[in-house]
């Protein structure tokens, strides 16, 4: 049961990191879309306040897969994807 609490832990702690990251990845790329919400959010998605254009387009252009409704899975976020992640979703609003 302790484990089990500690692991839940560190992923509650690694899915809140990664929130942080893509906000501050965000604002490092200067996009007028304020993702700041994200890090109050809980949970393992985020819904990220993008139009279902601009989810269409990531999903074109960049291979880049969320919800329609602009759901992202923050679980699979890490910091070895958040650039290209950041920056695809950069480029579309940028273009949008």
């Amino acid at each position: 049961q302790h484990i089990r609490r500690r692991e839940l832990s560190t992923m509650r702690d690694r899915i809140n990191c990664m929130r942080s990251l893509f906000v501050q990845k965000m604002q490092e790329r200067g996009v007028a879309h304020d993702f700041s919400f994200m890090r109050e959010q809980r949970g393992m998605f985020s819904l990220s306040g993008l139009t279902p254009m601009q989810v269409d387009e990531l999903r074109r252009t960049h291979s880049i897969y969320i919800v329609g409704n602009g759901r992202i899975n923050v679980a699979g976020m890490t910091r070895d994807n958040m650039d290209t992640l950041c920056d695809a979703i950069a480029d579309v609003l940028g273009n949008s």
